[in-house]
């Protein structure tokens, strides 16, 4: 019996000792802007078009996507045929987007990312997100 108490007190002592030196991990650097202004998430879509870009349908484009609510940037490659657009999907969706690229006589494509292969991080995303999320919550600066 006595032997069982002190292991559940060492065993007390390295969960405690582990949670404090989280607590100080979390605390160590500063948060970043994003979580001292509580800003939103955004969004990216990248769309590939069906045919060359002139400079007036670059312009075009622009100047409707950025005429939308929820989009925080939208930049035209004319080289590529590809728009990039951040926004916030709160406000907009790609949906809304894409009407925006065939009300120009364009048949957009969204570019698919996870078709690219490469190096990959053999970390799952969920345990990372799982981290920065318990490190933003231990937070109290």
């Amino acid at each position: 019996m006595q032997t069982l108490t002190k292991i559940f007190k060492v065993t007390s002592i390295v969960i405690l000792s582990l949670f404090v030196a989280f607590v100080v991990y979390a605390n160590w650097q500063e948060p970043p802007l994003s979580d001292r202004l509580n800003l939103k998430p955004i969004s990216l879509a990248v769309f590939n078009l069906d045919r060359d870009l002139s400079v007036q349908d670059s312009i075009n484009i622009a100047n409707k996507l950025s005429a939308n609510t929820g989009i925080t940037a939208a930049t035209v490659n004319r080289m590529g045929k590809t728009v990039s657009v951040t926004f916030h999907e709160d406000e907009t969706s790609e949906e809304a987007l894409t009407q925006v690229l065939t009300s120009e006589d364009f048949n957009p494509s969204k570019l698919d990312f996870t078709a690219f292969k490469g190096p990959q991080c053999p970390v799952p995303t969920e345990y990372i997100d799982f981290i920065l999320g318990a490190k933003k919550a231990l937070c109290f600066r």
